[in-house]
């Protein structure tokens, strides 16, 4: 990979997790995006005005991003600073209870997602307009 961001620079100094940043697919192809035209852009600002934060994503996440790599290792590799939330039954459970809830159903993995930065009291970071929609998300659009 051309670029190297440390484990510290990502998940935040000292190991205290003062609150976790969950990012969406949108952001993770953005971040490549920047750092393969070796551009400072809105991804790269976030993750350096944020990097006492850890920056996590969702296996949903992991599993949406990897449809665009063909060699598992760098996908392995670009991902490797990022913490990789698990889905539980309590996930599950909210997200359940949240598409129950709203109006207007989000997509499933955009549901699993939400959930799971709810769960972990979490800022989600994504270009997804159907994520405003979600009662008490903490959701930051770049």
């Amino acid at each position: 990979m051309p670029w190297r961001l440390s484990k510290a620079e990502v998940l935040g100094r000292g190991g205290v997790d003062r609150a976790m940043l969950l990012l969406d697919t949108s952001f993770l192809i953005e971040f490549e995006d920047e750092l393969a035209h070796r551009k400072m852009g809105p991804a790269r600002n976030i993750l350096a005005a944020h990097r006492r934060q850890t920056a996590a994503i969702s296996i949903i996440t992991l599993g949406e991003f990897a449809e665009g790599f063909t060699d598992p290792r760098a996908l392995v590799e670009f991902l490797a600073p990022f913490r990789v939330v698990a889905l539980s039954r309590a996930i599950a459970w909210r997200t359940a209870a949240l598409q129950s809830s709203l109006p207007r159903r989000l997509g499933e993995n955009d549901a699993w997602i939400a959930a799971s930065a709810l769960s972990y009291d979490a800022t989600l970071i994504g270009r997804e307009r159907a994520f405003e929609r979600v009662p008490r998300l903490n959701y930051l659009s770049f």
